[in-house]
């Protein structure tokens, strides 16, 4: 009656109102299984999100009432380390306790072979390159409306050499690994059961929102998507860390090489422009590689199948649904948005 569904299928019992028929009630158990998802992974973010923010009041309060000096590069840089690290890393050993998720669920691949991760680097970088003037076009026309993006994302020293390493593994190395861990580790991790589309989309949005100003809102939505895509087509998150530690790169670089050098403005322009050339035709020729080496590569339909064997009687509509409408969920993203209409308000 109901295709090739195996016998006897488990679901919760139909409380209430819920559907009495068989095949209504395993939909009604699956998106329930996916709100338990949402709320974990939404709580999950919201601890993370709360732990980075409180942690850095309360160490500049500390420190301000100890007189002790803050603004310097070294401790700046170091005590973003601690932040990338802790911020992440202690909410999710109690999501793992409590939601008892196994990281092998997350990390299965840890090997993607250098024919592979080399392309998929590339045309990564290479949308980076067009998501990232997508955003800043948006980000220079929000003033239009009265509003400014107050939120600095370059580096105001002239740092020495020890600073400048300290720097490129605070802004490069910590949050690739920090953060892909946590989004297309974690949450992506806990979703992909309930197919590969629906776990890059929902995870994507938290991705961005979670940045907090309209710039790297919209930039980190489109590299949330990129990420997620190639980690499912290689079932690994080593493309992801390395594509997010290359980006960042490429900023940092950009930036000491503003602050800390003679290099005029238009010849760092020109500079820039290079590169932005190297990565999107890089990114195209390694596309038409590995769409030519396998006409499936990249078809992420033939990589869609849910290892839970009824989330796909669920439309794509209706998981979305059941992920966004739940109070982990919400409560993270109100959260999320107010930081980002707060960076908004112009400074007097």
């Amino acid at each position: 009656m109901y295709g090739n569904m195996p016998a006897q299928p488990q679901y919760y019992p139909a409380p209430g109102n819920a559907p009495a028929d068989p095949l209504q009630g395993i939909k009604y158990n699956e998106r329930r299984m996916i709100k338990k998802a949402s709320n974990g992974v939404g709580f999950y973010l919201l601890a993370y999100f709360l732990l980075m923010q409180i942690s850095a009041v309360i160490v500049y309060i500390v420190f301000d009432a100890a007189n002790i000096k803050t603004k310097d590069p070294f401790f700046e840089y170091m005590f973003d380390i601690f932040l990338s690290v802790a911020s992440p890393l202690i909410p999710a050993l109690l999501y793992l306790l409590i939601s008892r998720f196994r990281l092998g669920e997350a990390f299965k691949k840890t090997f993607v072979a250098p024919t592979v991760l080399i392309p998929l680097v590339f045309i990564g970088m290479g949308m980076a390159m067009v998501s990232n003037v997508a955003a800043q076009i948006f980000d220079d026309n929000i003033s239009l409306f009265g509003l400014q993006n107050t939120v600095s994302m370059t580096n105001e020293y002239s740092l020495n050499t020890i600073e400048t390493v300290i720097y490129v593994i605070a802004v490069s190395v910590v949050p690739a690994l920090a953060e892909e861990f946590a989004f297309r580790g974690i949450v992506m991790g806990r979703l992909k059961k309930y197919g590969n589309a629906f776990a890059i989309i929902a995870s994507a949005v938290l991705f961005g929102a979670m940045h907090g100003n309209t710039t790297q809102v919209i930039f980190a939505f489109i590299l949330g998507l990129i990420f997620g895509y190639i980690d499912c087509v290689t079932d690994s998150i080593i493309p992801s860390v390395i594509v997010h530690f290359v980006n960042n790169f490429y900023a940092v670089v950009f930036d000491v090489l503003e602050t800390n050098t003679g290099i005029s403005e238009t010849g760092l322009l020109i500079l820039q422009l290079a590169v932005v050339l190297i990565f999107c035709i890089g990114g195209l020729l390694s596309f038409i590689y590995l769409a030519g080496r396998d006409k499936s590569f990249f078809k992420l339909s033939s990589k869609d199948k849910s290892d839970d064997e009824y989330a796909d009687l669920l439309t794509f509509k209706e998981k979305l649904k059941s992920f966004f409408f739940t109070p982990g969920v919400i409560i993270a993203l109100v959260m999320f948005f107010l930081t980002v209409l707060i960076n908004l308000i112009p400074m007097s």
